[in-house]
């Protein structure tokens, strides 16, 4: 170890004359420590909520819509289909129908929309589809969700009047109505959409509602959800004017910009417990400088430089900040893993669209918060350290 090194771990890890500066020492540490792990904790449940989010949403909506914006003649002919099959990264393209209706059991009401596609493409996606086997006991009726089950109090086989809105008779004004078996009911956790959404396959839809027609409105499932952008410029350059490509994140734009905006705030209050942390840096070395006032002028009176003393306390300073920085992180591990494997704080599912805090600690954030709690250490130990070295020998000794 080098007398730099030596010096700076023994004045601060070394005896103290004074008893309660080894003690603000160590506050001071720990402080660095619960101020990491806040910080950690803090961005990795942001994280964690974002990331559950985001997958439940991707499991409700393909990847990119296609939709009409008004009646044209300009539809998508088999050649611009076939086109957008043939770019590279989509993986299933498909027609879809959709109708808002009314449904009608045990003298109960509710509204949902309903939506057509081919069986392949229903068990892609996966909130509907990842607690059912979607296959051939799926055709020829309703999927519906657990949230409007309980609502209707019906279960599964049970029978539905639906009332389809979207294309009511000019001559009487009423809606067509059809009666639909329930077929499965889902439960993705996400309680506002198990209860706006039903599903069924393409020849459900005929048979309930022929008189919807074809309204011309397609979906994309890609191999990676990161392909989203550059498919969907492939596609715009391919669609008539009359279409539009929507992706999954613009549908629902507003839940993510809600979600990054509070991003900013949380991590700007939850810094304010470093900042605390590296200010009792300063105050702490300040103390060790006082008690070993003798000692730094004895160093100076020996020929140690100006330099070397700065090079002690700014050392002290990187050294509270490497520990606290170490522990804090360990300590974020571990109720990291506490948390994953035993739920020890549960959210209410209808609220949150999760029954427990997910945390997701990303590499980026380690690193981001490691290297800048032990630079800010080390910033803030600087003042003290000029002091330090600004003492001479004389005035140093003069005490003593």
């Amino acid at each position: 170890m080098s007398f730099t090194g030596y010096l700076a771990t023994r004045y601060l890890f070394g005896k103290h004359r004074i008893p309660f500066i080894a003690f603000i020492s160590r506050t001071t540490i720990i402080g660095m420590a619960l101020g990491v792990t806040t910080l950690v904790m803090a961005l990795s449940i942001m994280h964690g909520f974002e990331s559950v989010v985001t997958e439940k949403i991707i499991g409700f909506d393909t990847h990119i819509r296609i939709e009409k914006l008004f009646e044209s003649g300009f539809d998508l002919d088999d050649e611009k289909k076939a086109s957008i099959s043939a770019i590279p990264g989509v993986d299933l393209f498909f027609p879809i129908r959709k109708s808002q209706v009314m449904l009608k059991a045990n003298g109960i009401t509710e509204g949902a929309l309903l939506e057509a596609m081919p069986l392949d493409a229903l068990s892609r996606l996966y909130s509907v589809s990842s607690n059912l086997q979607v296959g051939d006991n799926l055709k020829g009726g309703i999927i519906l969700g657990r949230s409007m089950a309980d609502e209707l109090k019906i279960e599964e086989g049970d029978h539905i009047l639906l009332y389809e809105l979207g294309s009511q008779s000019q001559l009487l004004s009423l809606p067509s109505v059809a009666r639909a078996r329930v077929t499965a009911i889902y439960e993705s956790g996400m309680v506002d959409y198990d209860k706006s959404y039903l599903y069924c396959d393409m020849e459900t839809m005929n048979r309930l509602f022929p008189s919807i027609g074809d309204q011309d409105e397609h979906g994309v499932f890609l191999n990676s959800v990161s392909l989203t952008q550059p498919v969907m410029e492939r596609i715009d350059s391919i669609l008539p004017y009359s279409h539009l490509s929507i992706s999954w994140k613009d549908r629902h734009q507003t839940l993510f910009s809600w979600m990054k905006t509070q991003q900013l705030p949380i991590f700007i209050i939850f810094s304010l417990i470093m900042a605390v942390a590296l200010v009792n840096i300063s105050s702490t070395l300040i103390l060790i400088i006082m008690e070993k006032r003798t000692e730094i002028g004895t160093l100076r009176a020996l020929g140690t430089s100006k330099r070397r003393i700065r090079r002690i306390f700014a050392l002290e300073g990187f050294l509270m900040g490497l520990l606290g920085t170490m522990a804090g992180l360990t300590l974020s591990g571990l109720l990291a893993w506490l948390q994953t494997q035993y739920g020890i704080i549960s959210i209410p599912s209808d609220v949150y669209f999760m029954d427990k805090v997910t945390i997701l600690i990303r590499g980026s954030d380690i690193l981001f918060i490691s290297g800048g709690t032990i630079l800010l250490a080390t910033l803030s130990s600087l003042l003290p350290a000029m002091q330090a070295s600004r003492l001479t020998p004389a005035v140093a000794l003069r005490d003593e």
